[in-house]
């Protein structure tokens, strides 16, 4: 009976020996596929990461050189359009001066290598000086107006000499002048923002500063009220057109004359 009762705890101790001994291998051939599995989403979103970096960066690339490209592009085609105008320019430049200086030239006062040009409805009397007379009457602000979106100012008087035949045109009729007072330190200004210097405030008769403006009256200077109605005279600088030396062309250049 002893011998019995021995012998099956031993078998059932051998049992539960065997039991217990085979329970760790179960969990150690279970952990590392437990762990595999979970390791897999990271190394995916990790390569997918990688891969998304890649497509971005070769596509700045790609933006940048053909971006490169298209402004070398552009600059090339400007710098064509830019020889394109000046090759134009100045065979306009030239033909016009070879028209109105050279087959003209009994017409001009001043011809040949330098040959003087005014704008159409323009007078040019010598000098460098363009002049337009205008065929209705005004107040100073919309005649000031006028010669300006012509570019050039009402007549400026500032020394006594003038060309002849403008003295005789003032010396028969009442003209604006480019000239203003405002109250003040300012004073009287010329309408090209210069100040009237002392020594030509003799030339203004009966001058008074609130809000005058000054006008020719038969050859003398005087002011009344700018919303008065008078003609007035225009200005601008002539253009000079010069023959270049160059003895494969002619040449023609214009600037103002006097700058």
């Amino acid at each position: 009976m002893t011998e019995e009762v021995t012998y099956a705890d031993l078998k059932f101790g051998n049992s539960l020996e065997l039991g217990n001994t085979t329970e760790p291998e179960d969990s150690k051939e279970k952990g590392p596929c437990t762990s595999s599995c979970s390791c897999q989403p990271v190394v995916l979103i990790f390569c997918t990461l990688c891969l998304v970096l890649l497509i971005t960066l070769v596509t700045l690339a790609v933006l940048f050189f053909q971006i490169h490209n298209d402004y070398r592009t552009q600059l090339r085609n400007l710098n064509m359009t830019k020889n394109e105008l000046h090759a134009n320019f100045s065979n306009m430049l030239q033909a016009i001066g070879n028209q109105l200086c050279l087959e003209r030239e009994e017409n001009l006062k001043n011809n040949g290598q330098n040959c003087v040009l005014c704008p159409a409805n323009w007078i040019w009397y010598g000098g460098d000086t363009c002049y337009y007379y205008a065929n209705r009457m005004k107040s100073w602000e919309l005649s000031h107006k006028f010669c300006a979106s012509r570019n050039s100012t009402l007549l400026l008087t500032k020394e006594a000499t003038m060309p002849e035949e403008l003295s005789k045109r003032l010396s028969s009729g009442i003209y604006w002048l480019g000239l203003t007072c405002t109250p003040g330190p300012g004073g009287w200004y010329w309408s090209d923002n210069t100040a009237l210097r002392e020594d030509q405030k003799t030339m203004i008769r009966n001058a008074r500063c609130h809000e005058q403006c000054a006008y020719f009256y038969y050859a003398t200077i005087r002011s009344k009220s700018c919303d008065g109605v008078l003609n007035y005279i225009c200005q601008k600088p002539a253009i000079l057109l010069q023959r270049g030396n160059n003895h494969w062309q002619e040449d023609w250049f214009g600037r103002p004359k006097g700058l």
